[in-house]
Parts: C-alpha cells; sequence; structure tokens
C-alpha cells in the first residue's frame, strides 16, 4: 500500500470530491479514480460513495481513515529520524525569480535553521512567471519544491500548503516623470487622474477588495487590467504607457525606470512558504518542521 495513494485520499476526504483534489494537486480526476480505486482493491471494501456532487466516506472509509492518517504520520516520522540518525543533509529546492524573491524569507531562515536540522535549501531559478491565473503553484513539487509566494482564501489557499510569513503592502508604481513619484505616500484619491494597471477582478481576494475600495472611491478611474496574473512585461508596459501600476513591496526595485510610493489602503496581503498540497515525505518533513520552529 503506498504512501501516495494514502496522501491522495486523505485528500479526497478533506475537500469531498475528486474533481476538487484533482484541481488541487494539478492532475486528472481519472488518476485520482485510480489511486482510490487502487487503495479498494488492495482493501477489498468501497472507501467512498460517490454522488453526483462529490463523495463522502463509507463506514469502512471512516475506520480506513483514522489508520491512513497514522501511517502517513508514521512514515514522515520514520524518514526524519533515520536521515536524523546518519547526519546526512536533505535539500530543499526553493524556487525563485523577480515576481517569487526568497529574500523576504531569509531572514527567517537563518533565524530558525538551527531548529530544522539536516535540511539544506537550494535555490532554483523559475523558469518563467507564468500570467495565467495560479498556473506557477503547478510548479510546486515538480520544478522545485517550496517557494515564497502569495496567497489567500479566493486563489491559492485551495492550491496550496502555505505557512504565513508575514503582509506585503500595496503601492503603486510609476515612472520618475509621474507627479506621483515623488509624493511619500499616495491615496486612491490622489489616482482620479491616472490609467492603472492591475490584475482582472477574480484572480486575487485581495486586488478584488482594493479594486472596490478604488472604484467606490473614483468611480470613473481609468483602469486597464492585464490577460491574468503579472510577468516582467507588464512592469515594461506600465513605463511604456505611463501607466500607475498596482503593485506590492517585493517588487519594488523590479524595474529601473519605476518608482515604487506606497498606497495608504488598510488591504494587505499575505505571503509565506508554500508547498504542494500533497507532496514527498522529505518536503512534507520539512514543512512540519518549519511549522513547529515558528510556533
Amino acid at each position: 500500500m503506498e504512501t501516495h495513494n494514502l496522501r491522495t485520499f486523505i485528500s479526497v476526504v478533506e475537500s469531498g470530491s475528486f474533481t476538487k483534489t484533482a484541481e488541487q494537486n494539478f492532475i486528472s480526476s481519472t488518476a485520482v479514480m485510480k489511486q482510490i480505486n487502487r487503495l479498494e482493491n488492495e482493501l477489498e471494501t468501497q472507501l467512498f460513495i460517490r454522488f453526483s456532487t462529490g463523495v463522502d466516506l463509507t463506514p469502512s472509509g471512516k475506520v480506513f481513515r483514522k489508520y491512513a492518517e497514522e501511517v502517513i504520520k508514521l512514515t514522515d516520522d520514520v524518514y526524519a529520524d533515520c536521515h536524523k540518525a546518519d547526519g546526512t543533509a536533505q535539500t530543499i529546492r526553493l524556487g525563485t525569480s523577480l515576481l517569487h524573491p526568497s529574500a523576504p524569507f531569509m531572514q527567517t531562515w537563518h533565524r530558525i535553521k538551527a531548529q530544522v536540522p539536516n535540511y539544506q535549501l537550494q535555490i532554483t531559478q523559475l523558469s518563467n512567471d507564468l500570467t495565467a491565473s495560479n498556473r506557477e503553484y503547478a510548479m510546486l513539487g515538480r520544478d522545485f519544491d517550496i517557494m515564497i509566494g502569495t496567497f489567500d482564501r479566493a486563489t491559492t489557499r485551495s492550491l496550496v500548503q502555505a505557512i504565513p510569513l508575514g503582509t506585503y503592502q500595496f503601492g503603486i508604481a510609476v515612472r520618475s516623470d509621474n507627479p506621483l513619484a515623488t509624493q511619500a505616500i499616495v491615496s486612491i484619491g490622489d489616482l482620479q487622474d491616472q490609467t492603472l494597471l492591475m490584475v482582472p477582478n477574480g484572480v486575487s481576494e485581495k486586488n478584488d477588495q482594493l479594486l472596490h475600495e478604488i472604484l467606490r472611491i473614483n468611480p470613473n478611474i481609468s483602469i486597464n487590467y492585464t490577460t491574468g496574473r503579472y510577468d516582467i512585461n507588464v512592469f515594461n508596459k506600465a513605463v511604456n504607457d505611463n501607466s500607475a501600476l498596482i503593485s506590492l513591496t517585493p517588487w519594488e526595485n523590479i524595474h529601473p525606470n519605476l518608482v515604487f510610493v506606497p498606497l495608504k489602503t488598510s488591504i494587505q496581503v499575505e505571503y509565506g512558504i508554500l508547498a504542494a498540497k500533497t507532496t514527498d515525505m522529505k518536503v512534507q518533513n520539512f514543512i512540519n518542521l518549519i511549522r513547529h520552529a515558528l510556533g
């Protein structure tokens, strides 16, 4: 009985759906069903009752859930204790790029790394930053193990497991010859005569909240929407069009021709360590240790 199938079983229990589990783990619904069918064949019992709207545990499934969770925990503990005993360092690949910088994690890592024995970080350059909603998270567990990024209920909470580290602040990025570039802070009212560049509704919960606040204060403001999440071309467009780009603190120095000015708003964006919803023992044990170290 493979632990990978057990982790998929637990994911289905928590999501209540083969389809949702597939979306969260970036695999097909057929792949999820095959793993569950394999477990049911091995156990010679049905674990789920299938409905058109989702699934529910059978009495046997409820019993199996307890043992599956115990087996997963024991497997993770065995993996960690064995590597702790032989002193071998395990490498965790930290994905990084201009739009997903690892710098916000480094101070925390140096503070807690003594509490995370036998692990070392390897920086992995992301090949590109994709613009389609949440596509970059599909690389978790494939091209790299963890990344530092934003998350919220509307988007990534259902796709990844996250360890909060702090909050990013909204700001605007404008050309140095823009009148707003000299201000210490910009209010939403100050944006009235600007053309804003920002992601469209539905990509990010916090961006949606900010968009609602902007339109409430300046209902006639001119807004150009991107086709999805930012890539480096969006910053070039802000320069070329002399637009006021809605930005975040980690992107303060991303473009030499743009000046970042904080935006006066109470809306903040959570960021933290992101890992795949279902991952291997090495990464899951690392995540568990980080959670414990951060309290």
